[in-house]
């Protein structure tokens, strides 16, 4: 596999370019760059000062054919064509001095396909470590924001101050008539707030719900103590 036909990035897609900076939020900030990175449906890498694959969410392995394991065996040089070193050295060089490059390339599978890809990447996302974002030349924008991850400060706008009320009983431990008699509701409208509760954090059940929250800070820099 290679890269090829990097250019300049005026053509990237807006919305490529959008995705990408909403993760500059998260520069610095392992927790926050791990969710994001992890949950987000569009392909995404992380390269280090060797310009070693680190890391690849599920999308981008998806797109590469490679399990994690085989692309920490690689580095971005191991997958270029020698004909395309001088252009791969280029991008580098402005990631480097700019903090920032974009472009589309063409990558030539190990089976002779080829895709054209637009990329954006992002320098010292942590310390050394450089964040490239990805997709196919051929997905259409609005494809791409819908797919765009949702940010802790989304979450914590979908959810309503009765619903974070309900979950921070939740993440004492209180049950749903305890909660219904804390906050002077039914059970039912109880049960109803968890259930959409679930639903806007993308959560399996209340557990994973008040997870999401406590690490994305919808509950406060600290975990809510029994008194």
């Amino acid at each position: 596999m290679r890269f090829a036909g990097v250019t300049s990035g005026p053509e990237v897609p807006a919305s490529l370019r959008f995705a990408t900076e909403s993760l500059r939020s998260t520069q610095g900030h392992v927790l926050q760059l791990r969710r994001a990175f992890d949950r987000s449906q569009i392909p995404m890498l992380i390269v280090d000062n060797e310009r070693r694959f680190n890391e690849a969410n599920a999308a981008a392995r998806l797109i590469f054919r490679m399990s994690l394991r085989e692309l920490r065996e690689n580095r971005i040089d191991d997958l270029t064509a020698d004909e395309d070193r001088p252009v791969l050295e280029g991008a580098w060089s402005e990631l480097r001095e700019h903090g920032s490059v974009s472009g589309r390339y063409l990558v030539t599978f190990k089976d002779a396909s080829t895709l054209w890809v637009f990329f954006a990447a992002l320098e010292n996302v942590l310390p050394g470590q450089h964040l490239i974002v990805f997709m196919p030349a051929d997905w259409p924008g609005d494809e791409l924001e819908e797919m765009r991850p949702a940010t802790d400060d989304q979450r914590r706008d979908s959810l309503s101050p009765r619903q974070l009320d309900v979950l921070r009983l939740v993440a004492l431990g209180e049950s749903a008539a305890q909660i219904a008699d804390e906050l002077s509701i039914s059970e039912t409208t109880v049960r109803t707030h968890l259930k959409n509760v679930l639903e806007r954090l993308g959560a399996h059940n209340r557990a994973h719900a008040v997870a999401i929250a406590m690490t994305s800070g919808l509950l406060g820099e600290d975990p809510p103590q029994l008194d």
